[in-house]
């Protein structure tokens, strides 16, 4: 399992970052996401890659 972390202090920024992100990886299975405030807002999304062989 890998984790990807984005950090904003403005949420609109940061909604921008991560769905840009979702959108680019849209193949990846995300397993949880947490989120904690202070100063910034902090995201993490746990996911993992899948087990497909490489073509080449």
């Amino acid at each position: 399992m890998k984790v990807r972390i984005f950090s904003s202090p403005d949420s609109r920024i940061l909604e921008t970052q991560v769905n840009a992100w979702l959108e680019a990886n849209n193949w990846l299975k995300i397993v949880k996401i947490t989120q904690s405030t202070g100063t910034a807002t902090v995201l993490s999304i746990w996911y993992e890659e899948p087990n497909v062989p490489l073509l080449g």
